[in-house]
C-alpha cells in the first residue's frame, strides 16, 4: 500500500500520540468544520490485528460526521475544476499526495450539508471503497447529486481503496475525469 508522505501528514495535521488513550495506538488525523475551524480528531488504526479487533477508524462518541467534509477547507479552491469524493480522510490525504484535491464523507452516508457542499462543483468524481457498501452508496450519490451536477463514478476493483492505489495511478483517473 503507497504510504502517506511526511508533508502530507504535517499539511493534513495527522501524526501519533500517546496522550490520549482515545488515539493510542492510531494515526490521530485533525478534523474540521468546512470552513476549516478544528473539531477534533480521530484516529485510522494501521496494524491488521487492532482494524480486526476496532475497524480502521475511531471517532469520537457522537461525532457529527454529516456535518463536514473532511478536507474541504483545504480542497475549496479546486472545488471549481471539479471534486474526488472517497470514504476516508485517508484516501483524501492520498489524492492530495498525487496532486489533487478530494474530500471524504467519512463513511458511505451523504448528508444535506455535503449535498449542499459537493452541489457548487461543476463535476463530483465518486471514488468509493471496491466493495459492496462502497459501490451501493456510489449510485445512491451519484443519484442525489445528479440534478446538481455532473457525477461520475469511478468503480474500484473488488477489495481496492483508492489509498491502495499508486500516485500516477491516482493522478491519471483524475486526468481522465477533470482534465487536470
Amino acid at each position: 500500500m503507497p504510504k502517506i508522505s511526511i508533508s502530507t501528514a504535517i499539511n493534513h495535521e495527522a501524526g501519533t500520540t500517546d496522550y490520549s488513550s482515545f488515539l493510542r495506538g492510531t494515526v490521530a488525523v485533525r478534523l474540521h468544520d468546512l470552513c476549516g475551524r478544528p473539531l477534533g480528531y480521530c484516529g485510522r488504526h494501521l496494524y491488521p490485528d487492532n482494524i480486526a479487533r476496532w475497524g480502521k477508524w475511531r471517532f469520537p462518541k457522537d461525532f457529527p460526521k454529516g456535518k463536514i467534509l473532511y478536507n474541504a477547507h483545504r480542497a475549496e479552491s479546486a472545488r471549481a475544476k471539479g471534486i474526488v469524493v472517497v470514504e476516508c480522510p485517508w484516501a483524501a490525504m492520498r489524492l492530495t499526495q498525487a496532486g489533487m484535491q478530494g474530500v471524504s464523507l467519512l463513511g458511505t452516508s451523504l448528508t444535506s450539508v455535503q449535498t449542499d457542499w459537493l452541489s457548487k462543483a461543476p463535476a463530483v468524481l465518486l471514488m468509493l471503497d471496491g466493495d459492496d457498501p462502497g459501490r451501493k452508496a456510489a449510485r445512491s450519490i451519484a443519484q442525489t447529486l445528479c440534478s446538481m451536477t455532473s457525477v461520475f463514478i469511478y468503480n474500484l476493483p473488488d477489495g481496492m481503496e483508492p489509498e491502495d492505489l499508486s500516485d500516477s495511478k491516482l493522478m491519471s483517473i483524475g486526468r481522465d475525469f477533470f482534465f487536470f
